[in-house]
């Protein structure tokens, strides 16, 4: 039987909790426990787990993900380098995206 250390952090990599996630959304804690329910209703985000304001860490990253509604730079050259001045712009695109979709301030 794996200990209690082993557990915890074995499920600290299975879910996101409140605080990191409202850090990850660029949002305060207490304005994801008023949205998290409409933004489930309208736009799919996973639901929270039943027994605290935590959710499925997998999930949410590919929700997160589909959420940037950004057009990818086309490229088949897998050796191309993006310099980090496109590479920030994309990430600013994509937060920006983000935020409108939830409905969320700059």
């Amino acid at each position: 039987m794996p200990n209690s250390t082993t557990q915890t952090a074995s499920t600290a990599q299975a879910v996101i909790g409140l605080a990191e996630l409202a850090q990850v959304m660029s949002i305060t804690p207490d304005k994801l426990k008023q949205n998290w329910r409409r933004w489930h209703a309208r736009l799919g985000m996973p639901r929270k787990h039943h027994a605290g304001d935590f959710w499925p860490r997998a999930m949410i990253e590919v929700w997160l993900t589909s959420q940037a509604y950004v057009k990818a730079v086309p490229s088949n050259d897998n050796t191309f380098e993006v310099s980090e001045e496109v590479h920030q712009t994309r990430v600013d695109e994509q937060n920006k995206a983000l935020r409108e979709s939830l409905g969320v301030g700059a």
